[in-house]
C-alpha cells in the first residue's frame, strides 16, 4: 500500500514538473535584438545620410567679387598697339628729319599758290612722308621777304603753309601729322637786299618735330 502511495505521489510530481514553463530572459533577448540587428541599422542609415549629405552640391555667390580671383600675370597687353605695328626707330627719324631740312618750295612775291615747278617737290615730300613708319609730327614753316608790315607777313606765311599742307594731304600724307606756322618775315636765310636774296626768303621749310 506504501509503495503505491509513494509511485503515485513520484508521478504526480513528474507531472507537475515537466507543466512549470522556464522562466524567459527578455533583457538578454531584447539585448541581443538591439545588438544583433537594431543598431546596424541604425548606423547604416547614418552613413548613408552622411554620404548623401556630402553629395549635395554647396551653392557659390558669384556675387560676392571678394572671393573671386582673377590672375593677369600671364596677360601681356600691349599699351600701345599702333606703336608695335609701326614701330619708331631714331634712324628712320634721323633719315627723315635730314631729308626734309633740304626740301623747300619758293613762291612767286605776294602769292601763296603752289608754282607748277614746285609741285615736283611737294609731291616728292609727301612721299618721303607716306614711306616713313612709326608716328612723328612734320612742321610746315611759312615765311616770306621783308616787303610789306609785320602783319601782313605773317598772315601771308601762314596762307604758304596751308597751301602746302593742303596738297600733302591730297595727295595721301595722313593730316594728322602736319601742323604749320608762320615766321613773316623774322627768319630770313638771306639778309641781302636783292631780288635774289628776297627770292630765297619767299619759301616753305619742312622740320620734324621730336
Amino acid at each position: 500500500m506504501k509503495t503505491k502511495i509513494l509511485l503515485t505521489a513520484g508521478i504526480l510530481a513528474m507531472f507537475a514538473g515537466c507543466g512549470q514553463q522556464p522562466e524567459l530572459d527578455v533583457n538578454a533577448d531584447q539585448n541581443k535584438t538591439e545588438n544583433n540587428v537594431t543598431k546596424p541599422v541604425v548606423q547604416k542609415q547614418q552613413t548613408k545620410e552622411v554620404e548623401v549629405n556630402n553629395t549635395q552640391p554647396q551653392e557659390t555667390d558669384l556675387t560676392d567679387n571678394t572671393d573671386v580671383k582673377v590672375t593677369t600675370n600671364s596677360i601681356k597687353i600691349p599699351q600701345n598697339p599702333q606703336n608695335l605695328q609701326n614701330p619708331q626707330n631714331p634712324q628712320d627719324n634721323q633719315h627723315l628729319a635730314q631729308a626734309l631740312s633740304k626740301e623747300i618750295v619758293h613762291f612767286d612775291f605776294d602769292k601763296y599758290n603752289i608754282r607748277d615747278d614746285q609741285m615736283p617737290i611737294v609731291q616728292e615730300i609727301a612721299n618721303l612722308l607716306k614711306d616713313s613708319k612709326g608716328n612723328f609730327t612734320i612742321r610746315i614753316e611759312g615765311n616770306c621777304d621783308e616787303w610789306g608790315s609785320d602783319e601782313y607777313n605773317y598772315a601771308l606765311g601762314l596762307k604758304r603753309a596751308k597751301t602746302v599742307k593742303q596738297a600733302l594731304i591730297d595727295l595721301g600724307v595722313d593730316a594728322n601729322k602736319l601742323t604749320i606756322i608762320s615766321y613773316g618775315e623774322s627768319n630770313p636765310v638771306c639778309t641781302a637786299h636783292t631780288k635774289s636774296c628776297w627770292a630765297q626768303n619767299r619759301r616753305d621749310n619742312f622740320t620734324l618735330l621730336p
